[in-house]
């Protein structure tokens, strides 16, 4: 069941990432990622009511980490609508193969949990694969490239969080107050830049998917992190981002790609799979 969860949960961020991708053309990423944050709050609360697990976790360091988790959250949301704006998806979004692999580093250092050489080499042959990605013989050209980063990074340590604090709280309580948290970063950060806080623009379609998208995604990954390995989460997630980046990128923004960003797409895609079952 968790592997279903987590199938689900990417094919579900997968479609959350190309509404942002289309709605960024006409909002601020700020502005994105704070209503879809604000607007999901709801739907969290509800579950969390209705499944019955309202306890409040008793052990205050959750508290403690699981703000830390939102915050790298709301970081991680804007960074990648930043660099959305900029660049190519086909492109940008394989860069987030890096996740499951600053994870596993993030757990060893952390957390003490070792991996296997093996799973250490794929790391390496995945980093390389994403430079190469990038741009043109050994030039990062793609623009956004640097947002994409640090949000791969912030994403990372936050799954890590979210692993570490998932055994003292309930999946809906978990979500409901890692998007609280959000929320309210993302709404000083607005406040702070009156200029960025405008009335969502775009088609309705875009925001209604995204939402829905969003909620989905978010309530089945933290099921799914009860039972996998954060990098395990993170690496599959990827692997079908990756797919689906190329393909919707190509069909259906148009964006063109040379032959040899399709074969380090492949081997990216390879990467993270292999990392999966090299780590389980």
């Amino acid at each position: 069941m968790s592997w279903l969860f987590l199938l689900l949960a990417s094919l579900a961020w997968v479609l959350f990432d190309f509404c942002r991708k289309r709605l960024v053309e006409n909002n601020s990423p700020l502005l994105v990622s704070f209503v879809f944050s604000l607007f999901t709050l709801p739907v969290y609360l509800v579950f969390w009511l209705a499944t019955g697990s309202s306890q409040l976790p008793q052990v205050m360091a959750y508290y403690v980490f699981a703000s830390l988790s939102g915050l790298l959250a709301a970081l991680g949301a804007v960074s990648f609508i930043s660099a959305l704006g900029r660049g190519r998806f086909s492109i940008l979004l394989p860069m987030l193969a890096l996740t499951p692999l600053i994870a596993a580093l993030l757990n060893a250092v952390v957390f003490s949990n070792i991996l296997s050489w093996q799973a250490y080499t794929i790391i390496g042959i995945c980093a390389y694969a994403t430079y190469r990605l990038l741009g043109e013989g050994f030039a990062i050209t793609e623009p956004g490239a640097g947002f994409m980063l640090l949000a791969a990074f912030s994403w990372a340590g936050c799954i890590c969080l979210d692993q570490f604090v998932l055994p003292h709280a309930s999946v809906s309580f978990h979500a409901l107050w890692v998007n609280v948290i959000m929320v309210l970063v993302l709404f000083c950060s607005l406040v702070t830049r009156r200029k960025s806080a405008l009335l969502p623009r775009g088609r309705k379609i875009y925001w209604a998917i995204g939402l829905c998208g969003f909620a989905a995604a978010v309530l089945l990954q933290f099921s799914a992190l009860r039972y996998l390995d954060a990098s395990i989460v993170e690496a599959v997630k990827r692997a079908i981002g990756i797919v689906a980046a190329m393909i919707v990128g190509s069909v259906f923004l148009r964006e063109k790609l040379r032959p040899y960003q399709y074969v380090y797409g492949v081997i990216i895609i390879f990467s993270v799979l292999i990392f999966s079952f090299v780590t389980e």
